[in-house]
This record gives C-alpha cells, sequence and structure tokens, in this order.
C-alpha cells in the first residue's frame, strides 16, 4: 500500500512539474464556452411602455452577467477560465459577437452587448438555438463537455407560430446530442413555464431564473446561480489529470486503417435562397364534387294560372278516433314558502367551537332611577335602665333581641368568639309590575348573526370556456397531527427455529402404562372381489321431486284468429288545465324570431375592420378575432350572389409589421359573393410579426377608396399598442369624409390592459366628430350578446325596423316609480344593467312617438341600508331629465332595509306624487333585509297599500325569499293568494335578459294592464 502511495505522489510531480518551474502549463486554465442568447422580439420589446424597456433590461442583465465571469480556482490548482458570446434575434438571427476571451476581450463583448437594437417581429426560438449550437461548436474551448447556452426569452407564443428551423425540440435535442448544457432564463418572473421548460436541458437549468424583476436581488440570484453551476459541473472536467511526456522520434508510417463509423450529424444549416421557378406542372386529375352552395334567392312570383273546374262532392269521411292525451303542461310557478315547522327536538351536542373574537365595548348603562322609600316599622316601648349587677361566667350566646335606643358609648370589651352563620331568610313577595318605560336610544349594531343553513343547490350552470392558469396559491397552514392509529392485526407466524442438540438422558423412574392410543389410519383398499348375482327386481318407487324450470320460454304457439271488434269505451274524464299560454309580447317575439322579414334592415354602409395580426395577440385570439367579425358581417349585409346589388360593403385589413398588410374586400373581383368573402376571412393566416398599427391605418385610408356610401365605418382591433419606429400617425382614418371610427382595445395574452391614449388618438377624440372606443379585458367578450348588440346598434345607426311593439294602454293619469336594489348582494355589473333596463322603459314610456306620455310621471330612486335610500330622478314626464341623470347614478353598495324603502316611498309620493293619478311602483329585491326588520316588510307594505300604493316586484334568478316577495306585494304575513302574487310579481331569469326587448315590453305592458 506505503508503495502505491508513493507512485501516485511520484506521477503528481511529473504531472506538474511545469507549474512547480514556475511555468504555465497549456492546460493550467480549464476553459468554459458560454454563449448569450437574447429575445428581442415583439412580445418583449412592447410589452410595456416605454417601448424597448424590456429589451434594455434584459441588456444590462447581459453587461452583468459578463461583469461576473472572471476565472475560478480548483484546488486541482487549475483555474475555470471564460469564453463568451452573443446573439440576438426575432424572426431573423444577428450574431453581435462569436465566442472570445473574457480574460482579453471582456471589453469588446459590453459593446457588442450595447449595440443590441431590438428587431421587433416575431419569436423563431428554434433557429437563434441552432445558430447558437454552430458558435458553440466552433469555439476555441478544448473541452467538448464545457460548453453553455443562456438563452433569455419570455417563451412566447406557445402554440401556432411558425418554426422554420424545425421547431424547439428538434433544436434543443441537436444541442444536448452535443454535450450543450442550455439555460432557459424568464424575463419576468410572470412567465411561461411550458416553452422555458422544453428550452432548458435539465430541471435545475430552468428552477427560478428571472433576468429582470422589481427586487434586484432577483437578477443577482439568477446570475450566481447560473456561475456556480457551471463552476461545480466543470470541476470534475477540470481536474482531471493528463501527463504528456516530450515529443519523440517520428515513429514509421503506418499503414491505411480501417473506415471510421460515421459521425454524428452536423448543425442544420441556414434556410437556403429561392429557387427558381419551376416549371408548369402537368394537368392534375378531376377534381372532387364541391360543397353544396349557399341557398339562391327566391325566385320572382310566377303568374296566377287559370281556375280550374269544380270537382265532384266528396264522400261523406269516417269519423276519426279520440286523439291521445296531450302532453303535460310545463310545471307551474314555484308557491310562496310555507309556514315555519314547529321546533325539532334538541340534537346532540356539538363539538366545542373556537373561541370568537373580542368585541367592542359596549356604553355604560344610564344610572336608574332610585326606588320609594320603605315604611318604618313600629318601635317598641323602652324599659326602665336596670342596676348593673356582678358580673357572671360566661353564658351561652342568646338570641337576638330587638334594637334599644343608643346608649351612651361603653368601655371596649374583649373581643368575642365568632358566631354561627344564621340560616337565610325566605323570599320577599314580588312587586307589583311598573308601567312601560319610553322608549331607549337605538342600541349599537349587533354582531353578525350566525350562518343560516345551506340552501338548496342552484341549477347546474353552463360550463364557460377554459380560463387561463391561475397564480399558485399561498402554502396552506400546517394540519393538525392525526390520531393514533388502530392497532394492526398479529402478524404472520414466524419459521420453525433449527432443531436443538439433544439433551442429556434422563434420570427419571419408569412411568405407568399409558391410555389406549386413537384409532389408526384407514389401510389400503383390498382387491376386487368376484361380481355377485344379479338381485331379484325391486318395488315400484315412490314419484320423484317436481324438477327446476329452465327459465327458457317456449316455443310460441301460433297465431289465433283476429277477435271481434269491442265495444267502444266511455268518454274519459276532463284532463287538467294547462299553464296559461304566452301574452302578447312574448308570442309577438317569437314571430320576430321565426319570421326574417321582422328584422330591423341595416341601412348600406361601408364597413372595414382593421384586424391586429402580431405575434402579442396569440393564435387561439387570432381566431376568436376571425369569428367576431364574420358574425357582424352575417349581421349587417344584405349581399345576395351578384356583388353588384345595392347594399352594404365590406373589408378586412389585417396587419403586423411594416409591409405586411392583407386585404380582403368586396372590391376584389376574385370575390364575387358574401360566401367567399367570408371563406377568405377564415383562411387569413396568423402572421405573428410587429406591430405597426399607424401604417395599416394609413393603409385602410387608401382602401376606402372613393366609395359613394355617405356612412363609412372602421372597426380597430388592437391591444393599443404600436412600435416606436412606425412612422404614419394613429390618426390617419380622422381625415377620411363621413366616418365614423370605432377602437376596440382587447387585453394582450399577458393579461396588460390595453393603453387609453393610443385608443383615444385611433378614434379622432380631439376632432370634431369623435368615433368611440371600448376596452374589454379579453377576446372572448367580443363574442358576448350584449356586446355584439351593442355594436351592431352603433354600426347601424340608419336602420329601418318593423312596427313591432305590444300594445299598451294608459287610459288615465299614472305616477310610476322604480326602487333599484343598491345593496351589497346585487353587485355593481348587475346594477349597471338594472339601470339600463329602466333606461330601455323610459325611452319607451317617454317617447315622443308614444301618445299616452301625457297620462305619464316617471321617477327613479335607489335604497339600500336604513338611512340610504335618496331619489335619483324626480317625476318628470321629459326623457331628457331621465337620461341625463340616470347616467349620473352612483352604487350604495351597503346593506340591504326593504322596510325602510317602504316608508320612503311613502313620504315621496305624500310629497310629490298627484292626488287624481294613479300610483304604481316597481320593486327590484330578493325579498330579503337584514334580519333585525324582517318581520317589518308586511307591516310597511300593508301601509303603502293604504295610500293606493300598486306595488310590483322583479326578481331576477332562482335565489330569492318567496315568501319575503308575496309579504311585499301583498301585504300580508301569510295566507297569500297566489293569482295576485303571480299578477304583481315579474320573474327574470337572469340579469343578461334585461337587455331583452320583449323583457321590457312584458313589464310595460303588465303595468298597463293592472
Amino acid at each position: 500500500m506505503y508503495s502505491l502511495l508513493r507512485i501516485v505522489g511520484l506521477l503528481n510531480v511529473v504531472c506538474n512539474v511545469d507549474s512547480l518551474l514556475g511555468i504555465r502549463s497549456n492546460f493550467y486554465g480549464c476553459p468554459a464556452d458560454v454563449y448569450i442568447v437574447l429575445d428581442t422580439s415583439e412580445s418583449v420589446a412592447l410589452r410595456v411602455q416605454p417601448y424597448g424597456s424590456f429589451v434594455e433590461n434584459i441588456k444590462q442583465f447581459a453587461l452583468d452577467f459578463v461583469d461576473q465571469l472572471n476565472s475560478r480556482y480548483y484546488r486541482c490548482n487549475r483555474n475555470l477560465t471564460w469564453n463568451a458570446g452573443l446573439l440576438h434575434y426575432s424572426d431573423e438571427v444577428k450574431v453581435m459577437s462569436g465566442l472570445t476571451s473574457m480574460h482579453t476581450n471582456k471589453t469588446a463583448l459590453k459593446k457588442a452587448i450595447r449595440d443590441v437594437r431590438y428587431i421587433g417581429k416575431g419569436t423563431y426560438t428554434d433557429c437563434a438555438i441552432t445558430a447558437a449550437t454552430g458558435q458553440l461548436m466552433s469555439g476555441i474551448s478544448p473541452f467538448h463537455a464545457n460548453k453553455y447556452m443562456v438563452v433569455v426569452t419570455d417563451g412566447h407564443p406557445f402554440d401556432g407560430y411558425k418554426e422554420p428551423c424545425g421547431g424547439i425540440s428538434y433544436a434543443v435535442t441537436e444541442a444536448k446530442g452535443m454535450d450543450i448544457k442550455i439555460f432557459g432564463v424568464a424575463i419576468t418572473p410572470d412567465h411561461l413555464d411550458d416553452r422555458l421548460s422544453s428550452i432548458a436541458t435539465e430541471f435545475r437549468y430552468r428552477y427560478n431564473l428571472s433576468a429582470t424583476g422589481d427586487n434586484p436581488d432577483v437578477v443577482k440570484n439568477t446570475i450566481n446561480t447560473i456561475i456556480s453551476t457551471i463552476y461545480k459541473d466543470s470541476e470534475s472536467l477540470c481536474c482531471t489529470y493528463e501527463c504528456k511526456a516530450g515529443r519523440g522520434l517520428p515513429g514509421a508510417p503506418g499503414g491505411n486503417g480501417e473506415a471510421g463509423i460515421q459521425g454524428k450529424r452536423g448543425v442544420s444549416g441556414k434556410p437556403g435562397s429561392a429557387g427558381s421557378m419551376g416549371t408548369t406542372g402537368d394537368q392534375g386529375p378531376p377534381g372532387h364534387i364541391g360543397e353544396k352552395g349557399d341557398t339562391g334567392p327566391p325566385g320572382t312570383r310566377g303568374p296566377r294560372g287559370a281556375f280550374g273546374q269544380k270537382g265532384d262532392k266528396g264522400a261523406n269521411g269516417v269519423d276519426g278516433k279520440d286523439g291521445l292525451m296531450g302532453d303535460s303542461g310545463s310545471p307551474g310557478l314555484p308557491g310562496c314558502k310555507g309556514d315555519d315547522g314547529s321546533n325539532g327536538e334538541p340534537g346532540p351536542p356539538g363539538q366545542k367551537g373556537d373561541p370568537g373574537p373580542f368585541g367592542a365595548k359596549g356604553q355604560k348603562g344610564e344610572i336608574g332611577t332610585s326606588g320609594m322609600a320603605g315604611l318604618s316599622g313600629i318601635s317598641g316601648a323602652t324599659g326602665p335602665k336596670g342596676d348593673p349587677g356582678p358580673r357572671g361566667m360566661k353564658g351561652n350566646k342568646g338570641d337576638q333581641g330587638d334594637g334599644g335606643d343608643f346608649g351612651n358609648p361603653g368601655v371596649q370589651g374583649t373581643k368575642g368568639e365568632k358566631g354561627e352563620k344564621g340560616m337565610r331568610g325566605p323570599a320577599g313577595v314580588r312587586g307589583v309590575r311598573g308601567e312601560k318605560g319610553n322608549t331607549g336610544p337605538a342600541g349599537a349594531q349587533g354582531h353578525e348573526g350566525t350562518a343560516g343553513n345551506n340552501g338548496s343547490p342552484g341549477p347546474r350552470g353552463v360550463a364557460g370556456m377554459k380560463g387561463y392558469k391561475g397564480e399558485p396559491g399561498p402554502m396552506g397552514p400546517e394540519g393538525t397531527k392525526g390520531s393514533t392509529g388502530l392497532i394492526g392485526p398479529p402478524g404472520e407466524p414466524g419459521p420453525a427455529g433449527e432443531r436443538g442438540e439433544e439433551g442429556a438422558a434422563g434420570q427419571g423412574t419408569q412411568g405407568y402404562p399409558g391410555f389406549q392410543g386413537f384409532p389408526g389410519l384407514r389401510g389400503e383398499p383390498g382387491l376386487k372381489g368376484i361380481r355377485g348375482f344379479p338381485g331379484l327386481k325391486g318395488d315400484q318407487g315412490l314419484p320423484g321431486d317436481r324438477g327446476s324450470d329452465n327459465d327458457l320460454p317456449g316455443k310460441e304457439g301460433a297465431r289465433g284468429p283476429k277477435g271481434y271488434p269491442g265495444l267502444p269505451g266511455e268518454y274519459g274524464s276532463p284532463g287538467l288545465s294547462g299553464p296559461p299560454g304566452p301574452d302578447e309580447c312574448e308570442i309577438l317575439e317569437i314571430i320576430k324570431k321565426l319570421c326574417s322579414c321582422c328584422e330591423c334592415d341595416c341601412g348600406p354602409v361601408k364597413l372595414l375592420f382593421v384586424l391586429d395580426s402580431s405575434e402579442s395577440v396569440g393564435l387561439q385570439n387570432f381566431t376568436l378575432e376571425k369569428e367576431f367579425i364574420i358574425r357582424v358581417i352575417n349581421k349587417i349585409t344584405k349581399i345576395g350572389k351578384n356583388k353588384s346589388d345595392q347594399g352594404s360593403r365590406v373589408g378586412v385589413v389585417q396587419y403586423s409589421h411594416e409591409s405586411t398588410q392583407e386585404l380582403v374586400s368586396m372590391d376584389d373581383p376574385k370575390i364575387t359573393s358574401l360566401a367567399q368573402l367570408k371563406s377568405a376571412v377564415k383562411n387569413m393566416r396568423w402572421i405573428a410579426g410587429g406591430t405597426y398599427t399607424g401604417e395599416a391605418l394609413d393603409f385602410a385610408k387608401q382602401s376606402f377608396g372613393t366609395s359613394q356610401l355617405t356612412n363609412k365605418v372602421a372597426i380597430v382591433l388592437t391591444d393599443g399598442r404600436s412600435d416606436t419606429r412606425d412612422s404614419k400617425p394613429l390618426s390617419s382614418l380622422c381625415t377620411v369624409p363621413n366616418i365614423r371610427v370605432i377602437g376596440i382595445g382587447i387585453g394582450d395574452i399577458f393579461r396588460r390592459a390595453p393603453y387609453t391614449k393610443m385608443l383615444q388618438e385611433i378614434t379622432c377624440q380631439t376632432t370634431s366628430k369623435p368615433g368611440a372606443y371600448l376596452k374589454i379585458t379579453d377576446h372572448t367578450q367580443l363574442l358576448e350578446e350584449s356586446f355584439f348588440e351593442n355594436l351592431t346598434n352603433y354600426i347601424c345607426q340608419d336602420k329601418k325596423c318593423p312596427d313591432f311593439t305590444c300594445r299598451t294602454e294608459f287610459k288615465e293619469a299614472t305616477d310610476i316609480a322604480f326602487m333599484l336594489d343598491g345593496s351589497t348582494s346585487v353587485g355593481k355589473k348587475n346594477f349597471e344593467r338594472t339601470k339600463g333596463f329602466v333606461e330601455q322603459v323610459a325611452r319607451k314610456l317617454l317617447s315622443k312617438d308614444f301618445d299616452q306620455r301625457r297620462f305619464l310621471r316617471l321617477s327613479i330612486m335607489q335604497y339600500s341600508g336604513t338611512s340610504q335610500q335618496k331619489v335619483e330622478v324626480p317625476f318628470t314626464n321629459r326623457l331628457e331629465d331621465v337620461l341625463g341623470r340616470i347616467q349620473a347614478m352612483t352604487y350604495i353598495d351597503q346593506a340591504t332595509d326593504l322596510p325602510a324603502a317602504l316608508r320612503f316611498l311613502g313620504e315621496v309620493f305624500k310629497r310629490e306624487g298627484r292626488s287624481n293619478a294613479r300610483k304604481k311602483v316597481v320593486i327590484f329585491s330578493d325579498g330579503r333585509s337584514v334580519s333585525a326588520v324582517r318581520s317589518q316588510i308586511p307591516e310597511q307594505a300593508a301601509a303603502a297599500k293604504k295610500q293606493n300604493l300598486d306595488l310590483f316586484a322583479v326578481t331576477v334568478g332562482d335565489h330569492f325569499d318567496e315568501t319575503g316577495i308575496c309579504q311585499l306585494v301583498t301585504g300580508q304575513v301569510n295566507n297569500f293568494n297566489y293569482t295576485y302574487v303571480d299578477q304583481r310579481v315579474f320573474r327574470v331569469p337572469q340579469y343578461m335578459d334585461l337587455t331583452k326587448n320583449v323583457v321590457m315590453q312584458s313589464l310595460v305592458r303588465k303595468l298597463s294592464t293592472a
């Protein structure tokens, strides 16, 4: 062993003799090659303002990283040195610096980093990784396993984009095959993990790495993590000893070697230039039969035919049989909640709850009034004072005597013994109950009540679209230690132990004879005997039991003759009454939906969509934008197969970076019908590049051309971003005569809101004829019915609609008040929908075209807590007053006090109501109120009805208190007349239905006929 250690020591001295002599060996420095790859695409450069700030941040990250690439010492007497290079990319790859030594050329590399200018187009990460792999393989380090790549990107886009260099998976696999390790570094901490995880070659090359952040320690930690990982991974490679003996004489030339094995696949080359145009191919086979075309327009009505001859009278038909019983009617409306049942038996005591929070300190109560003084008792006569006798022996303790007069103070006596405790006296007679005192001041608000029982589960809602992946939630508290488990079953018996050694011979005496043993085992059967003679015939046996049924049906018998007709049956009893049919408004709504001629015709309009097709939109959102455009086209256009027909004209411009605009329009000679236009829109490809919005709007301006239509509308769908290198102004469309520009700002894939200032410039807000702009959070809202209706109504301001109104008759003066619920249970969004619904009713009743408006006055109020009621719109018959004040209404967002709202209503009608007019009140309510005043609902409703207020309730959804609603419209505690309740309660399935015209007209009709 000692000799082996001496050999190793000598080998170490020989291998390091150059360093011992002060001469640097060729392997004294162990170089590691690191290549930095920066993403400067559109999704990085234009994510936040000022544009390009993220690119500057990742450049600073690269500068800080290069500053930390200093030589590091290994205990094996070697230093880790660095060679580094840089490229940045978008839809092209720009190599800023090849691999260069950080010992001599660090300044040159840092200058190359500062010279980076963002490209701002698509993201071809696979091409960038392939180019960096080629740079690393042509590097100067002799160690092929000591090569690293640092890719800084946001991982976008994840799907639907172009991968011209084979895709990220292929590029990463090629790099791993050449022993290159890749670090995936996110632009920000809220990165896209899926794409970055597919870039990093190992999990530890990706975990928690970010190039920017609000906390500088995050960036510093990323740099330290990468460098320390490379330092540890390179130690085993750098500390491998190699002895290099002196060069000997050249040997004789050897023979030809055998053919080598095939080498690894080289790095993919760059795409070649476009080849020359090929020759015209042979004619292809006949195509398949095309799809069925759109239904043609109805033909013209033919001339009336000649009258035919009168036919002979037909024979009397046979009486038909009675029809089958009709389907049962739809279930009726849910009844009011029944009276409370009797209290059930007390349940078992529950577990002790957690201690509640300390309540607020109560106020000091008032001092009670002093009670009246009682009558004094009759004093007994005082006897004469006797002569003092001699002091006797200490006697027993006597009974307590009557109280005598106060004597002169005597000499202080000796301290006596403690007496026994007396018995408790009898309880006194209870006094007469006093008069009821005056009502005290209102007490402080009580503590929050206990939670009520869970309500019955509601109907299952429609499944929504898949949401975005949420952020991971905070770690939950550590759970309590579980109880001790049950004792497990006994284990299986262990294997038999080995036989022990024979013991010593026994020394006992001979025992007694034992008992008789058990019978032995049965012996082997004997040989078969000789067959005996046959026996006599036995007697007849008893019949056996019936066998079990095999459950198989028998063969079907022959069909019998047809029977005689039976006697006619008796008439059945009348069936139950069906549910009431739809009212006139609902019937008209059905007719409107079934009859295409009942729809409003949009006037001729020149409509142009400007569609953002940049990288930050994403493929899925781009598809939603195209679907939205097709829905609008279907709504407003009446173009047939012949595009020369009069009607609207539609075009779509999609854009990304410079000179990428694409126009799909009816003016294209290849598009001759509406179906071809929609097909061309569907086939538009996502460009996934930069964002030059100004250039696209200038292109759209030229697309309007010399259109003779006076109604021009441009709809711009964008996330409100544009590259600062775009020289065209965003207000290009504002110079087109008779144009209205609608800007729809949509949040991008990073959930960042669109920029308002840019939308205002696009929609000409500073001109004399400003357009309109809308802001939505994501692309799915484009397909919401309310958003779609509002947009198409704005486009089709010049439209002709059929006369579609329910007949309403107000024959006498009527004051109508709307009481809106502004409590927390409604929510701000639903409160805004309620405001919009009341505005529709006001437009209907106070319109100049409505000849009965002279009878009507409207008022709008809002209620919430106990003292939170206010008149938003006083009684008026002017539509302008209602529209102006209803927009200024603000949501109270407090508790619900329905009785206080009813009292407030009575006071308003006393003060402002007309004495000769009918008084009708529409209250939006769920029938609930705070528990302290819930029992006052019927009392206050009855008081309102005594003032001749006709109360109507509007409920939305299924989650309302049926009993409270019945009490509100009837003024009764129970025993409701449900026929009357159905006449006064207006039920709406959901808040979205308040936008439907038929809902508004049905309520107006109910008000006019009640």
